[in-house]
């Protein structure tokens, strides 16, 4: 019986992007995912093969795991303490002898601490109980513009975070995709950890000229206080907890720690990653 490979995360934007380019491929998978109704509202359900998986309720891993060989691995976002529900998981998955995963971390994770501690951790475990990982970090997704900024942009004309004069290599998530289907689909890279960037180190002064060019208004980034960013985020009805977390993630950038670029993209796809520039054009054009 032929194999097959299981996504999780398959409804998130890195999810979607590799859903469909190995549907293009015509690759054997199967995507998990634990809300069918959200599923058909961002992919065409009548053509993908959907499995009801959810990394917190265990009775799902068994048919999520049917025949499946090799694992995409991507916690679901804005989770405290992941590592909670994604251990139980890998457990699961050696006692089946599924030992193959690739797994989505993030650049610059071993800075983080306490209930942000999660990819470090999860990374180590499968470094120390013998699977065959693959380990992905990339740096900040160019799409977090459009997804999670378009009301600051268009309405305000900033771009708002407390990323202070730091610089990143903003990765396009499509890149991200392209780069898990290779290594899921290629021999080569167990036991590899490959750190994902964009071309161009960037601060977010830089990335508010490129987006006043690319959707011609004039966009700022006033580099809020902490304090500022809380009372903003705490004023738009989020929890408390989200900005002590964007406030830890966003320093990552604050404090050079993913100042860095990377030449894994390009080696493993054979092209220059795309650049921010090229990314908003094509997000804000939709």
């Amino acid at each position: 019986m032929n194999k097959k490979i299981l996504i999780t995360g398959s409804t998130g934007t890195i999810g979607q992007s590799l859903v469909k380019l190995l549907q293009e491929s015509n690759l054997n998978f199967v995507a998990g995912t634990r809300d069918f109704e959200k599923a058909k509202s961002v992919l065409d359900i009548s053509k993908v093969d959907w499995v009801k998986f959810d990394f917190t309720d265990q009775s799902t891993y068994e048919q999520a795991t049917e025949n499946v060989d090799q694992v995409f691995l991507l916690g679901p976002p804005l989770t405290l303490n992941m590592e909670t529900i994604i251990l139980p998981f890998l457990d699961f998955l050696q006692s089946k002898g599924i030992l193959r995963v690739v797994y989505l971390s993030a650049m610059g994770n071993e800075s983080l601490k306490g209930d942000l501690a999660f990819h470090f951790i999860i990374e180590n475990h499968l470094k120390e109980n013998h699977f065959d990982y693959t380990i992905l970090q990339p740096s900040f997704f160019a799409q977090n513009f459009k997804n999670f900024e378009f009301e600051n942009l268009m309405e305000r004309g900033i771009t708002f975070n407390v990323a202070g004069d730091g610089k990143a290599g903003f990765v396009d998530v499509q890149d991200i995709a392209s780069v898990a289907a290779k290594v899921l689909t290629e021999v080569g890279h167990t036991r590899r950890t490959y750190r994902l960037t964009g071309p161009q180190l960037l601060d977010f002064y830089e990335a508010a000229e490129i987006l006043t060019e690319v959707l011609g208004k004039h966009i700022v980034y006033p580099n809020p206080s902490e304090e500022a960013f809380r009372s903003a985020l705490k004023a738009g009805g989020a929890p408390d907890f989200i900005a002590d977390y964007m406030i830890s993630v966003y320093g990552m950038i604050k404090s050079g720690t993913v100042a860095h670029l990377s030449p894994d993209v390009e080696k493993i796809l054979g092209r220059v990653p795309t650049n921010l520039k090229e990314v908003l054009k094509r997000d804000f054009a939709k």
